[in-house]
């Protein structure tokens, strides 16, 4: 039985720890914190998933929160304009629903789940000197530490990463009463942006309590018109300070938070990032190293919300390319490889956050404008959420964008 380190216990270290303890492999994870200490913390990421993550999640019997968490169908995307009106609305229905649950309720469950099924969890700190150590006893070494000094290790990849500081300030509040008083259940996604300014993203959230509430997110551009939350501390006056700048900034937008209110003083979450993809291996010597995996080698900005999809869908396909190796060695080449072959996936996921934090280009404005009058159009692009790789060459590509809507109004005339 072959032997399997993991550093980390996040999204795609845990997948992947999950769907190998299930395949037979003796696999042990490396975490920093408890399970407790991990439900006890502070709030991480409200990660939204995908119909095709949810799908391999429910594959590994992970998907706990089924018949108790409200999932979302609908997706709806505004764009302002500086002045404070409204240019245009899309909106939609995915092909299936996804849904976002608290990572610290989800990563304590899946740890049980974990050790139940007899896999080995150690609480420790991993300083990069003891890999080293790790290497000589397992077969494979796979470092998902997120941004944690491990990651640290990985070099940055010139060629694959486009921004050297963060293109955004966040700010995360999980909120009560948004959109109708009295009221938690909504099921749609909504992203309201404002050229130049930045984004707000909601959408239902399951929170670690047992509290189905909201999750709000704003995507500030520095020095912008919504970069208004430095000097605030508390969860209370963040979320007034965010509807103070939404009346001034997305008026046709204030009503849905007008009485929305924090759900505890501290859900909240602030910081920023700088994008980046990292080389997917450490070289620790002649003869040992590690691979990197999830947010460790390619960090995205939240923006299109593809973070813990990419992370599943990656621990997915390394996962199926370690069962694929057999008895024959974890080595270098291997691992730059099994990278490699992800990559041909997330080069798109990349490429679309990318243009979501740049000034939208001629062409990705026609498909904005025509998604917002065409159905099928509007169709695709919500839907390219769930794969991105659906949404190319034609979101990047002014020839191909003039193609892709002239076939989309032609099917409607047709149609008509």
């Amino acid at each position: 039985m072959r032997k399997i380190a993991i550093m980390g216990a996040g999204q795609s270290g845990l997948h992947l720890a999950i769907r190998l303890l299930k395949s037979g492999y003796d696999v042990t994870i490396i975490s920093e914190r408890s399970a407790g200490e991990i439900f006890n913390g502070p709030p991480t990421g409200a990660t939204y998933l995908f119909n095709d993550t949810l799908q391999l999640e429910k594959e590994l019997g992970l998907d706990l929160w089924s018949d108790t968490a409200y999932h979302s169908t609908g997706f709806n995307i505004n764009f302002g304009m500086p002045d404070g009106n409204l240019a245009l609305s899309i909106n939609s229905k995915t092909s299936k629903p996804g849904v976002s649950i608290d990572q610290r309720l989800k990563f304590y469950q899946w740890i049980k789940l974990f050790e139940r099924n007899g896999g080995k969890f150690i609480v420790s700190d991993t300083t990069p000197s003891d890999l080293l150590a790790c290497t000589e006893q397992f077969d494979l070494v796979v470092v998902s530490s997120g941004k944690g000094p491990l990651a640290k290790l990985f070099q940055r990849d010139e060629a694959k990463s486009t921004r050297d500081k963060p293109a955004r300030k966040l700010l995360q509040l999980h909120i009560n009463n948004f959109e109708h008083p009295g009221k938690t259940k909504f099921t749609s996604i909504t992203l309201d942006a404002v050229m130049g300014a930045g984004e707000i993203i909601t959408a239902p959230f399951y929170q670690k309590d047992d509290i189905q509430c909201s999750f709000m997110l704003v995507e500030s551009v520095p020095g912008g018109p919504m970069d208004v939350f430095d000097d605030v501390k508390s969860g209370s006056e963040q979320l007034e300070k965010a509807k103070k700048m939404i009346r001034e900034v997305l008026p046709w937008r204030y009503e849905a938070f007008a009485n929305a209110e924090i759900i505890r003083d501290d859900a909240f979450l602030k910081g920023s990032f700088a994008p980046v993809v990292r080389k997917p291996v450490v070289q620790l010597n002649s003869t040992a190293a590690v691979l990197g995996i999830g947010d460790t080698v390619i960090l995205n900005d939240p923006i299109v919300g593809q973070g813990g999809n990419n992370a599943t869908k990656m621990a997915n396909a390394y996962a199926k390319a370690i069962i694929a190796r057999g008895d024959k060695p974890f080595d270098v080449a291997w691992m730059n490889q099994t990278f490699d072959d992800f990559w041909e996936y997330s080069k798109h996921v990349n490429r679309f956050c990318d243009i979501f934090l740049s000034p939208p280009s001629p062409h990705a404005f026609d498909i904005l404008a025509a998604a917002s009058q065409n159905s099928e159009i509007a169709s695709d692009f919500i839907n390219g959420f769930n794969h991105p790789p659906s949404l190319f060459p034609w979101l990047d590509d002014a020839d191909e964008a003039r193609k892709y809507i002239s076939s989309k109004t032609a099917s409607l005339e047709s149609v008509a």
